[in-house]
């Protein structure tokens, strides 16, 4: 007889994974490591998982949800347009730094999404990009200066992308 699983287990499993695909990389970290810093059986870990590319591809999709909340969470607030925007690029950009604090792991769990998850940075892209639109649209709206917000946020999209730690980019000194 199988137990059950509970979305409890499998949160703290991907949480775990993720701290240790960032700190000792994906091919340095072992389902027994995950299933450990989880404090769970092994055998636990493959209750929910039937192998380390399925936890990669869920470790992308618990990104992308926590992404899509967020997101949801400043369009849907009661600030003004100019202060969602700031909210949420500041809040991007937090969201992504980790990545950029330890470039073995990050590079390595870069690749193993790309790897078995490659749908998932195009609906990255387009979380940003109808969130920045939104954005932009409720501006106008309010007779702010923003002719097309399609255009504009792609605009903005390109223009801050480079100001971001992407996966790999060691951490700057100060």
């Amino acid at each position: 007889m199988t137990r059950p699983r509970t979305g409890d287990k499998e949160k703290l499993l991907i949480d775990a994974a993720i701290q240790l695909f960032l700190q000792k990389g994906v091919r340095g970290t072992t389902v027994k490591d995950i299933a450990e810093k989880a404090r769970v059986a092994v055998g636990t870990v493959y209750v929910y998982f039937p192998d380390k590319a399925e936890i990669i591809r869920k470790v992308a999709y618990a990104f992308a949800e926590m992404h899509k909340e967020f997101a949801g969470g400043i369009v849907t607030s009661t600030r003004e347009p100019l202060e969602k925007l700031n909210a949420y690029l500041l809040g991007f950009y937090d969201m992504w730094q980790p990545f950029g604090e330890n470039s073995t792991g990050s590079i390595e769990l870069a690749e193993a999404v790309l790897r078995y998850a490659p749908e998932t940075p195009a609906m990255a892209e387009k979380e940003f990009l109808n969130t920045i639109k939104t954005i932009l649209k409720e501006a106008r709206e309010k007779g702010m200066r923003i002719s097309n917000p399609e255009k504009e946020s792609r605009f903005i999209m390109l223009a801050t992308a480079s100001f971001y730690p992407l996966a790999g980019t060691p951490k700057l000194q100060p």
